[in-house]
């Protein structure tokens, strides 16, 4: 954003979306006196400049709402301001040279790679800016996430900061209301739209409410969208819900072959060698590319498990202070993990996510809970598993919209299991037969750093050292190979492979759409 001949100069460059641009814009005019007629155009990020030219560094970046990612250079004070979104659903990287000084920001690790004078690329940190004076400062640090870090690993808490212990608890009607809130937030959009429908409980939530507030706009059947094999988990759920929401629905059905082709570009696409990361990462290709002929923006689910505690090693946690922790340190990931995959693939076929659970004030909502009520009996009922709190709060219908009772207490799966209960084992058997014994006998000479411990993990490595030479420090794996192998607790609810029993992802929606799908086959031969 450039300025008129009377104001100092500002540079912008930005990716992202910034919710509140208006009101915030409005807020520096009102109550600081900026002049309005500097604002040049309806460019939600141009107000990052001005709220930088009027307030500063710091209280610009946290008076933000949205998800970003910018570099801001001052020609005047001959500075820069760069910063990333409190969660990193936008990604940031950045270059410096020998003396540690910045050379470079791009959103992509391979617009850094043949920069000159880098001597090391790293991921700019979520929820953090920068600034040369002041180097990196953390501006988003919620009194949740400081009630985990004040006390020790595995000791229990005395609750000092934490919002459910003094009285800050939110009312089931507020968590819904926050909810409620983002999704509205998020159709803010000059552009047409859709929703990633998996048939989880996460984007049904979304779905449902974004039902209601684009029948009020007066869009009716808006496009949704899902990825599956053949009656697979997701594709079957999600039929029922597109029948539900009344959206114009859109299945993308790949075969495992298909899935072997693209491999080497959604490693290139996302930047990682993370395995774990780059299975789920596949059917999103297909899901995104689908998607993307048809709209420039989707709604996603992504978020939610992270808040709720919706990953089935949950059931192991040993208390609520120890589940608490853990969904603290996941959160803490996501945008080296569930944000770079949503970004990274929609973003390969210009296609924008966004994700109304990471708000940051649905967060802090869904964070204030107490932690009991996030625990998961072991065993137990569908009422008793991961996510149940969350799923009650939607039970009831959403202005004559429902969430079917199959779909609602339907076991949380990710997307690599929910695409289809065996293909990551191809994928794995497919991948691993591309390195020899020899190979993966010389995996630890050949990367200390990181070593891969399966055959998979070796091919995706080789590949992203093809395309990304000298940055195997960037990516950020998780300990013990997959996101369970973290946690206070041992579980064996997955392992670096995966999900161990891939049965319990099964639901009775599957065998009604098979026996559906097959009747009306009978009916148009028979025609």
């Amino acid at each position: 954003s450039s300025s008129s001949s009377s104001s100092p100069a500002l540079a912008l460059v930005a990716n992202g979306e910034i919710y509140n641009h208006a009101t915030l814009f409005a807020r520096l005019v009102d109550e600081h006196g900026y002049d309005p007629s500097l604002r040049l155009s309806h460019s939600d990020c141009e107000v990052v400049a001005h709220a930088y030219r009027c307030v500063g560094a710091d209280a610009a970046v946290r008076a933000l709402d949205g998800m970003f990612a910018f570099v801001l250079v001052d020609e005047e004070r001959g500075s820069l301001l760069a910063a990333r979104d409190p969660t990193g659903i936008k990604p940031l990287y950045y270059a410096a040279d020998d003396d540690g000084r910045m050379v470079g920001f791009a959103s992509e690790l391979k617009s850094l790679v043949d920069l000159p004078r880098v001597a090391a690329i790293n991921e700019f940190p979520a929820g953090h800016y920068y600034t040369p004076d002041d180097g990196f400062v953390e501006y988003y640090d919620p009194a949740w996430r400081r009630y985990a870090d004040e006390h020790e690993h595995g000791s229990e808490a005395d609750g000092a900061t934490a919002p459910w212990k003094v009285g800050e608890a939110p009312t089931v009607a507020e968590l819904h209301e926050a909810m409620d809130v983002a999704v509205k937030k998020r159709l803010m959009s000059d552009v047409d739209y859709g929703l990633f429908l998996s048939g989880g409980i996460d984007s049904c939530i979304v779905g449902q409410l974004m039902t209601k507030h684009c029948r009020d706009e007066g869009v009716y059947h808006p496009p949704s969208f899902t990825v599956g094999m053949h009656d697979g988990p997701d594709l079957m759920a999600a039929r029922s819900m597109a029948k539900a929401f009344d959206t114009d629905h859109t299945e993308r059905i790949f075969t495992i072959e298909e899935a072997f082709a693209v491999v080497e570009r959604v490693v290139y696409h996302i930047e990682t060698y993370n395995a774990e990361l780059i299975r789920s990462a596949i059917p999103n290709w297909f899901l995104a590319e689908a998607a993307s002929e048809r709209v420039k923006m989707v709604m996603t689910g992504e978020g939610a498990d992270e808040l709720w505690a919706g990953y089935a090693y949950f059931e192991d946690a040993p208390t609520p202070d120890a589940l608490h922790r853990e969904l603290v340190r996941i959160y803490g990931h996501l945008g080296v993990a569930n944000n770079q995959r949503t970004d990274r693939m929609t973003m390969a076929h210009g296609l924008e996510a966004r994700v109304p659970f990471l708000d940051v004030a649905n967060t802090a909502a869904a964070m204030s809970v107490d932690p009991a009520h996030k625990m998961m009996v072991k065993g137990g009922t569908a009422q008793q598993r991961e996510k149940a709190y969350l799923r009650r709060m939607f039970e009831a219908p959403h202005h004559g919209v429902e969430i079917p009772h199959p779909v609602l207490w339907r076991m949380k799966a990710m997307q690599c299991e929910g695409v289809g209960e065996d293909w990551v084992g191809q994928l794995q058997a497919h991948v691993s037969a591309k390195v020899s014994d020899a190979a993966m006998d010389g995996a630890a000479a050949r990367w200390p750093h990181e070593t891969p411990q399966t055959k998979e993990e070796y091919y995706y490595r080789e590949l992203f050292d093809s395309f990304f030479p000298g940055c195997e420090h960037v990516p950020k794996l998780w300990e013990g190979g997959c996101r369970a192998g973290g946690a206070e607790w041992e579980s064996d609810a997955y392992t670096r492979e995966g999900l161990a029993d891939t049965s319990r992802l099964t639901h009775s929606l599957q065998g009604r759409f098979t026996a559906d799908a097959g009747a009306a086959a009978e009916a148009s031969s028979a025609v």
